[in-house]
């Protein structure tokens, strides 16, 4: 072997034993990049995006949030750099590469709430939006938004939006989405403690077993408001083996 091969072979060896660098946790102007790609996929809709900085705006949710603006059907999306425990962790395990992938699911799982919020206060659409168990004739605005003021649906409405952080996986890493969204299901059961509300884990791991895709000539969020009633909790084997503006996390 030649010095110069050594020399390749040594460099090539060293290369593979580093780690990939861990992202720092997101920016702002990160945060502002993702919504603002992801909100293209809110032209099909005809519904427009605003940004705003959360901590200004008095939202105090972390990272990202959402929510429709009744008046006009808009989606107001805020973002929050200040850093949270438990987010903390979770970007310090996520590849540097792959950061870009990560925020723009979670700002596709946030205009999610917008669509949904959509569809029940604008157009009433009660049967899409409520899960079985909770009467849906002769619903009303006011009745709808009692219950979500309940948290009955809190983790329901969760469920929709990382579905279609999912789907987004599956689109934009074909050949790795399983690897993203056992990592959410996996983020979504840590964290259980601290946001019990948003483990949507019963729902992703049946469909990252399923390997349920994109239903042809179906949106993200058509797709997605099927696969949620299909692959709900309470619908697994018996064995067990299962404001003006509205904000959602």
């Amino acid at each position: 072997m030649t010095p110069a091969l050594r020399l390749w072979m040594l460099i090539l060896g060293l290369a593979c034993c580093v780690p990939a660098q861990a992202a720092p946790y997101p920016t702002e102007e990160q945060m502002r990049t993702a919504i603002a790609e992801v909100s293209a996929l809110l032209k099909s809709e005809k519904m427009e995006v605003a940004i705003h900085d959360a901590r200004k705006s008095g939202v105090r949710l972390p990272l990202m949030s959402a929510g429709l603006r009744l008046g006009d059907g808009v989606c107001m999306v805020y973002y929050n750099a200040a850093p949270e425990d438990g987010l903390i962790q979770f970007f310090e395990s996520v590849p540097a590469q792959d950061l870009p992938v990560w925020l723009n699911s979670i700002a596709v799982h946030e205009i999610t709430h917008c669509i949904e919020q959509r569809e029940a206060y604008i157009r009433r659409r009660f049967d899409l939006v409520l899960p079985p168990g909770i009467p849906r004739e002769n619903v009303t605005v006011q009745g709808y938004f009692s219950v979500v003021k309940s948290g009955a649906v809190e983790t329901w409405g969760e469920a929709l939006a990382d579905i279609v952080s999912v789907l987004y996986f599956r689109q934009a890493e074909p050949d790795r989405w399983e690897q993203f969204a056992n990592k959410l299901a996996a983020m979504r059961r840590t964290m259980v403690g601290k946001w019990p509300e948003h483990d949507t884990s019963a729902w992703l791991r049946q469909i990252i077993a399923t390997r349920a895709d994109l239903r042809p000539n179906q949106s993200l969020f058509e797709t997605a408001f099927q696969l949620r009633r299909q692959y709900r909790p309470d619908a697994v084997a018996p064995d067990g083996s299962k404001s003006d503006v509205v904000i959602g996390g």
